[in-house]
């Protein structure tokens, strides 16, 4: 075997001058595209901590979870329409006890931005509402108050479907949610009607009490509970009064059937709330 040393060849030493030349060359792109590679995971990992740290009040800032589970907009315009007289009896009658009306407001909100909250109530002449109605009032209800005769007949009982029907479907360009706190199926109409306009129409009321039409029309159904109502009250009807209250007992049944129709009572009752917080 013969072997050549480098000065055999012509050429030799230009050869391995390329050589180093273009391993030095390598070594500086090597360099280069490792530095771009370091800054480029710096900025991602600085982008997805970004992403990370956001995501997590993100989604509590576009979202809210509803009572049912819906995701419902903080932005959302809401209003609120109390039939008083269909739930003061509800509550009475199932609970034995009174809604509390600034817990209401909140767990109906949820969040969201509240455009009006109006409340229904009837009173006979002689009756004393002032105090419930300042209750109301501070706690951000605007009160609409209709005062019935003596007599008893079905054209004065007090119905406020027809003013609630107005004012809802008056404002259903000012708003992106009504909420009907009522279980009377009699407001199906309207929720059709506010649906054609727009609007997402939410009820709030008592399983026991809540028209099954009145349910599948809805967008959303928030059942009440002891959650909204005050706690420590309980009715012990007057003697007087007992005939009466089985007399409505049978309008509300027990919390083990499901009613087809609203619990409604007479006009004559007391609803100043001397319990209720502001």
């Amino acid at each position: 075997m013969k072997f050549r040393s480098p000065g055999d060849s012509e050429g030799n030493g230009d050869e391995l001058s390329d050589l180093q030349n273009q391993l030095e060359q390598l070594k500086f792109q090597i360099e280069e595209e490792r530095k771009t590679h370091q800054q480029e995971m710096k900025r991602g990992l600085e982008a997805f901590q970004r992403l990370q740290k956001n995501g997590d009040n993100g989604k509590e800032e576009r979202f809210l979870v509803s009572v049912d589970g819906h995701e419902l907009s903080p932005h959302q315009r809401v209003g609120i329409f109390v039939d008083v007289q269909n739930m003061y009896y509800a509550a009475r009658n199932i609970f034995q006890s009174k809604l509390e009306f600034s817990k209401l407001l909140k767990h109906l909100l949820r969040g969201r931005v509240l455009a009006r909250a109006m409340a229904y109530i009837v009173e006979r002449p002689g009756m004393e509402q002032d105090k419930f109605i300042e209750v109301l009032r501070r706690n951000g209800y605007e009160v609409r108050k209709r005062v019935v005769g003596e007599r008893n007949d079905s054209t004065n009982r007090g119905d406020w479907n027809i003013g609630i029907t107005l004012d809802a479907v008056s404002l259903a360009s000012k708003i992106d949610v009504a909420i009907l706190v009522t279980g009377d199926g009699d407001f199906v109409p309207l929720v059709e009607r506010l649906a054609i306009d727009g609007v997402r129409v939410e009820i709030a009321s008592f399983r026991e009490t809540t028209s099954s039409e009145l349910f599948h029309a809805a967008d959303q159904m928030h059942f009440l509970d002891e959650r909204v109502l005050l706690s420590g009250t309980h009715f012990q009807p007057a003697e007087d009064e007992e005939e009466e209250v089985e007399e409505e007992k049978e309008l509300v049944p027990s919390r083990s059937r499901r009613p087809l129709r609203r619990a409604r009572g007479p006009a004559e009752e007391d609803f100043d709330d001397e319990d209720e917080e502001d």
